[in-house]
């Protein structure tokens, strides 16, 4: 069962869960099948085109099944991706055997500095107990000077910081790493410290992902909460779940987009 500690030292959530190993993706992959096709809507597409033309090079650093990749080389893009998890590797070689999957370690990465225009990261740096930092300096190492981070993570929204604040969450200062560690929520004001820290000028920093944070974090109107984010309904519902999951995003988005740019 998933819990939730306020760490109110290091000014984080801790999701307790189990440890996100190699093994632990293998089979989280494996049980949920073929993975989904990303829609050329995807922030993965949109976000690549806004910063860089057709054709540039872009890394995906824990591309997971590779779904993500597949969308950017089906846009136009050198896409590669890179995984530590040898199956889910394997597998992702096996469904897309035209893409560049490699195996690989995302704080050591097999490629020449200043190999690419462009890199995501997609839910990787919470997982890192240790911390990120080794993560962050090898996308600036593998970017040339002028390429863009595009950075995403769980986020300790302003919603989030306030229900820590009002004792929503169980609390604790970890000394040492718990057994069942999964991941981090992170701060704003952290991570754009350690981006800067890297040589990274954050340029936008979205929330994103809202309706998660609402069905996980607040307990009021979770049957209003469901209703309206069941994936089925009217136009008039689907809109309604815009407007509300856009409004909301900048306070309490479940996740962050930051998009960075590697100083020259």
């Amino acid at each position: 069962m998933r819990r939730v500690v306020y760490s109110a030292g290091a000014q984080r959530l801790v999701y307790l869960y189990e440890k996100a190993t190699p093994a632990f993706w293998d089979e989280r992959w494996r049980s949920e099948g073929k993975p989904a096709t990303v829609s050329r809507k995807h922030d993965v597409v949109t976000v690549t085109r806004k910063y860089l033309p057709v054709g540039s090079r872009v890394l995906e650093g824990g591309c997971g099944r590779a779904n993500k990749v597949k969308a950017m080389a089906d846009a136009g893009f050198h896409a590669i991706g890179v995984d530590f998890a040898e199956g889910t590797v394997r597998q992702a070689a096996f469904d897309y055997p035209d893409l560049d999957i490699r195996k690989g370690d995302v704080r050591s990465l097999d490629f020449p500095a200043g190999s690419f225009d462009g890199y995501w990261s997609i839910g990787v740096i919470e997982h890192f107990w240790e911390g990120y930092d080794p993560i962050l300096a090898e996308a600036a190492r593998v970017l040339r000077p002028g390429g863009y981070l595009f950075l995403s993570a769980p986020w300790f929204s302003p919603y989030r910081l306030h229900k820590a604040k009002s004792h929503g969450y169980h609390s604790s200062d970890f000394v040492d790493e718990p057994d069942s560690f999964y991941q981090f929520a992170l701060g704003r004001d952290e991570v754009s410290s350690h981006l800067g820290n890297h040589g990274f000028d954050v340029l936008r920093w979205h929330g994103r992902a809202s309706e998660i944070c609402l069905k996980e974090d607040v307990q009021s109107f979770r049957r209003e909460i469901e209703w309206l984010f069941r994936p089925r309904g009217s136009l008039v519902k689907r809109a309604l779940n815009r407007v509300v999951t856009t409004a909301l995003n900048p306070y309490c988005g479940h996740s962050f987009l930051a998009v960075s740019k590697r100083i020259a």
